[in-house]
């Protein structure tokens, strides 16, 4: 599906883009989620919500000039920002903000609301039916925009003995069953679309995987995720985080090898998050496992259909290329991990694995090097890119094989058969 050539589309979409993700680091844009009570707060978080859907349909409707994607920014985020802005104030009284979260604030309100006044006086509406389809998207987007930590106001949901994660428990084996399912569900979903309706599809489901990135940024600030500390151990440094941020470029740049690269890569190491997931000992209510839950299950869906349903079938080729991108990828890692460890009072955000060896084995310790502020183990590191490409030859085969038995299975038993 061809991308829009308008300059003001494209321009609009990166500012509103890049001006949300700096407001995600403020504080209170997951803090108000916690402390819904008052009208003022309830009416405020609950527009504020219903603006995030912006995120998602905006650079959609700018970029790919989707009409159900502009019906919603006009009809649902426009309104929604007007009365957050309205708001403010008890907005700002959740945690006291620094300066720099004030004008955050301002300019990703800015933003959205240039972005739907242009759609609305700009863009050509769409036909009579476009409503009604925007009004299940929407509905749709509003689930996938929602805030993950919504359900720690209830200290019932935080306690409860039956609502109880643990590795390999009931609720484990039910969250990797929905994997399954949400995988075959969306190929029953797509499967009779047309290509440009596909990649559509796609690219708005990155974008809900990247606002919810986005917004981990925020509950960091105040909270720990799992075993991150602060914004440092909350950035996309992480394979699965990494492939985050580059799945919606994956998406809008058609790239063959690109897509093929991220289906080889997060698909696997999706499915191994799920089989020892460092939640800790709380329920499936609190963010812990709520975020990993949704970005582990989302993540593998629309890589998978980046197969699919999209142009990102691995090929043979796109082995050659990763076997020294995934190189690359862990010596940037070690430098990155370097600098964080130096800079940030000795605190080790362990980037990728690449400081720590992740399994009770002490791998990163064979015959380490030095060199300034840098520690590995080059032996460790080899061992990471091997275990890494190796999942992707994984990825590579498994998805031949499955194409072989689809095609087969399509085919019919009396295809061979001659009349």
């Amino acid at each position: 599906m061809q991308i829009t050539k308008k300059a003001p589309n494209i321009i609009l979409a990166v500012i509103t883009v890049a001006a949300f993700i700096w407001c995600s680091f403020s504080a209170n844009m997951m803090e108000q989620f916690l402390h819904m009570r008052g009208t003022a707060n309830l009416i405020g978080s609950i527009a504020r919500w219903i603006s995030m859907t912006g995120f998602v349909a905006a650079p959609a409707a700018l970029l790919y000039e989707e009409s159900r994607c502009r019906a919603i920014c006009i009809f649902a985020v426009l309104p929604a920002s007007v009365t957050a802005a309205a708001f403010s104030r008890a907005y700002f009284s959740v945690h006291t903000p620094a300066p720099y979260e004030i004008a955050s604030y301002i300019c990703a309100n800015a933003a959205m609301l240039a972005s739907c006044l242009y759609l609305l006086f700009t863009d050509k509406p769409g036909n009579h039916g476009t409503l009604p389809r925007a009004a299940l998207l929407f509905a749709l987007l509003l689930a996938g925009v929602l805030p993950l930590n919504i359900f720690m106001q209830s200290r019932t949901l935080l306690t409860a003995a039956p609502l109880r994660f643990y590795n390999f428990g009931l609720w484990h084996f039910f969250f990797i069953a929905l994997l399954v399912a949400a995988t075959i569900g969306l190929y029953l979903l797509m499967r009779n679309k047309s290509k440009p309706e596909r990649v559509t599809a796609l690219y708005l489901l990155s974008m809900v995987l990247l606002h919810q990135l986005c917004m981990r940024f925020s509950f960091v600030r105040l909270q720990d995720y799992q075993t991150a500390h602060g914004i440092v151990g909350a950035l996309p440094l992480y394979v699965c985080s990494f492939g985050v941020v580059l799945l919606p470029i994956a998406v809008l740049s058609g790239s063959a090898f690109f897509q093929g690269a991220l289906f080889m890569i997060n698909c696997p190491g999706a499915i191994i998050a799920f089989v020892w997931p460092n939640t800790g000992p709380v329920t499936i209510f609190h963010y812990n496992v709520t975020y990993f839950v949704f970005s582990h299950i989302l993540l593998f869906v629309t890589t998978a259909h980046l197969a699919i349903s999209a142009d990102g079938m691995p090929r043979r080729a796109h082995l050659a290329h990763l076997s020294y991108a995934i190189l690359a990828y862990y010596l940037l890692m070690v430098v990155l991990n370097g600098i964080a460890v130096r800079f940030g009072n000795g605190y080790d955000p362990n980037f990728s694995y690449v400081a720590q060896c992740p399994l009770p084995l002490p791998l990163h310790k064979i015959l380490p090097v030095r060199l300034g502020m840098f520690t590995f183990s080059p032996i460790y590191l080899l061992i990471l890119c091997a275990v890494q490409f190796c999942l992707c030859l994984v990825a590579y085969f498994s998805c031949k094989l499955f194409a072989r038995i689809f095609s087969r299975l399509k085919r019919g038993p009396c295809a061979n058969q001659t009349i």
